[in-house]
């Protein structure tokens, strides 16, 4: 405060609060509120007014076809004129004028009125001369909904008036430049949205572009159009920081690259009717993609390496499926799956690589189960059972290295499941069959017994008595109607007589033998969690 009788200073007067006026490239144009849902659906109606209107007219001749067509242009232009003009002031309804002339316009041209009153030549070349301004436009408004509406009516007219018969040529070129200038439109502005769709389109006109090869030369375009596509998925998705839906979206849309990839050289050489010219090319695909997910993880994001990786897989499963037989298909499968568990540890426990390992190893496991049941009632080929045990090793492995305790355990009690069955189903089939299966489940038991007991672990004891009580009562059912009587005496005899001698040897094998039997009850009734030092579980009893 001022001494007194001192005069104080003038202040400067606050410099004007100045209201903020957010840019029409500051907006985010794919907000959902009441003005969008009013502008969108406004412009929706008056598009499909003029077809109406066009089609109507037709068929009741109220109108020449020229006149028709004039009026229909003359609406298109003018709605993308209205949003020219409130671009300073109003930019959402810009982004909805001019995306909804550019679509009238592509819808005009590609109409059969106009076809039939010039020629397909003539509408072909209205719709390059309308897509090249739709960029245009896009880039002087800037709108990223009008970039949107410019390749999608670019290729959606483009084959409606080619009738599902593509000049491969001037198709190709068409299709090229539509995408080439859609993408580096995209990264020009940083238009996520656009990024997106642009892969997605060029993803189904590519595939379309292959089907309608027609020479070598045409093969070896359609496949370079393709290998730009490829380069641009394993490149693209990673320009920017991942914060849009949009972005994320299109790194999940480069896992299902691999087997498109596959599809369009299948379609452009036309081999599939041969399933091994299109399984090995697909280990190829595979291993090329999974040559670049490595190749490129330096450089692109973690997410990103996980969908080429993703991409790999699946084109190897389908190759799989092509190449071999169905059992070595699963082999594969379950091998896969491991392999999948070590690349998820390798990226950090990726979620999206445990998820998919988890598919593959689960539709094996399915196909496990069953093969191995119904190779108890017809038995299965030598090359089968063995397969059968490669998959179960494989599942094993999958299991254990998550180290994720639940699911080693899950996974610990399926493959002794497995192994039960397999056993069955590999032994049944033998003279006495049915003892050879009920000695070795008797002897897996013991194992498994014998090493829950030593190495102190109570489920690994818990399923060894189990495996014991479950051979004990297929020795009172099944063996005691399927086994000759001199057979089972000495299967029963040979049984329990081991199942007492292992009874005899676990107090030694647990530690507990020079134990007094009152204290070794006491030791038993101790919890679990506090029978050993380190708070681990004590299996002593």
């Amino acid at each position: 405060p001022p001494a007194p009788g001192q005069i104080p200073a003038r202040q400067p007067p606050p410099p004007p609060v100045r209201p903020s006026v957010v840019s029409p490239t500051e907006r985010t144009p794919l907000v959902l509120e009441s003005e969008v849902v009013l502008k969108w659906g406004g412009v929706g109606l008056v598009v499909l007014a003029i077809g109406f209107a066009l089609s109507t007219a037709i068929r009741r001749d109220w109108i020449g076809p020229e006149l028709q067509l004039v009026g229909a242009l003359a609406v298109s232009l003018a709605l993308i004129g209205v949003g020219w003009r409130l671009r300073p002031t109003r930019a959402p309804w810009t982004h909805a004028l001019c995306s909804g002339g550019v679509v009238a316009l592509y819808t005009t041209v590609a109409s059969d009125l106009f076809v039939d009153q010039t020629s397909d030549t003539t509408a072909y070349l209205g719709i390059v001369f309308i897509g090249l301004s739709g960029y245009i436009l896009a880039r002087l408004v800037p709108s990223e909904w009008v970039g949107a509406a410019t390749i999608t009516g670019g290729l959606v007219s483009w084959f409606v008036v080619a009738e599902g018969e593509l000049r491969f040529m001037p198709s190709w070129a068409w299709i090229t430049a539509l995408v080439a200038v859609a993408m580096v439109l995209s990264l020009d502005r940083a238009w996520f949205g656009l990024r997106l769709l642009t892969h997605g389109a060029g993803l189904v006109a590519v595939a379309a572009l292959a089907g309608s090869a027609e020479s070598g030369t045409h093969e070896g375009m359609a496949l370079l159009s393709a290998a730009l596509l490829v380069a641009s998925f394993v490149r693209v998705p990673s320009i920017g920081d991942l914060t849009t839906l949009w972005q994320q979206l299109e790194i999940q849309l480069a896992s299902i690259v691999g087997p498109w990839t596959l599809v369009v050289i299948a379609i452009a050489l036309d081999i599939w009717e041969d399933d091994t010219t299109v399984g090995t090319t697909g280990m190829a695909v595979a291993a090329a993609f999974a040559l670049l997910a490595l190749g490129a993880r330096a450089w692109i994001k973690p997410a990103h390496v996980v969908s080429l990786a993703i991409a790999a897989s699946v084109t190897l499963s389908i190759a799989l499926a092509e190449l071999f037989s169905t059992t070595v298909a699963f082999v594969g499968l379950a091998v896969q799956g491991a392999g999948l568990v070590f690349l998820a540890r390798a990226l950090s426990d990726n979620l999206r690589v445990y998820v998919n390992a988890a598919i593959v190893a689960g539709i094996s496991a399915v196909y496990l189960a069953v093969a191995t049941v119904e190779a108890w009632s017809v038995d299965a080929p030598i090359a089968d059972d063995f397969a059968h045990l490669v998959i179960m090793a494989a599942l094993a492995v999958a299991g254990w290295e998550t180290r994720q305790r639940e699911l080693q355990q899950l996974t610990q009690a399926a493959v002794l499941v497995f192994v039960l069955t397999w056993l069955g189903s590999v032994l049944v089939h033998l003279p006495q069959g049915q003892a050879a299966v009920s000695v070795s489940w008797a002897i897996v038991g013991t194992v498994v017994l014998v090493t829950g007991a030593t190495q102190k672990i109570p489920r690994f004891g818990a399923a060894g008595l189990g495996v014991l009580a479950l051979t004990v009562g297929k020795l009172l059912t099944v063996d005691l109607q399927e086994v000759d009587a001199l057979w089972r005496a000495g299967l029963f005899f040979v049984i329990g007589l081991a199942i007492m001698r292992l009874g005899f040897l676990l107090p030694r094998l647990t530690g507990l033998d020079d134990v007094p039997e009152g204290e070794r009850a006491r030791s038993q009734a101790v919890p679990a969690e506090q029978g050993r030092p380190d708070g681990s579980a004590d299996t002593r009893s």
